[in-house]
């Protein structure tokens, strides 16, 4: 099942990326920053066929996005649970043996 959600999901994609590069431009470059564009007051509330595909193709994208996350073969569980079980990693360097510590820092030394 896994496989056929991994399938559904470039092909939605695709079609996604089709269906978005048919579409026709929607005014001037003005009106994308807001400014008042010709776009912005035009005809509205008219979706062209295009545009409802486009949403029904990026909430199927979505959703089939979800599906796999939950579907997912190696997946066991919460992350969150996981990851109090981990032991905790040692992130401090020691020091070998006769050599000390720097007593400054190079921004503290002389200024260029």
């Amino acid at each position: 099942m896994y496989y056929l959600l991994i399938f559904l999901f470039l092909i939605v994609a695709l079609l996604l990326i089709l269906v978005v590069l048919m579409q026709r431009g929607r005014g001037d470059v003005g009106s994308a920053f807001g400014g008042m564009g010709q776009g912005v007051f035009g005809p509205g509330g008219v979706d062209t066929i295009l545009t409802k595909a486009t949403y029904w193709l990026g909430f199927t994208l979505m959703g089939l996005a979800l599906l796999i996350g939950l579907f997912h073969p190696s997946r066991k569980g919460s992350l969150l649970e996981d990851e109090g079980k981990r032991p905790a990693t040692q992130t401090q360097q020691s020091i070998p043996k006769g050599q000390t510590t720097p007593s400054s820092t190079p921004s503290e030394g002389k200024t260029p």
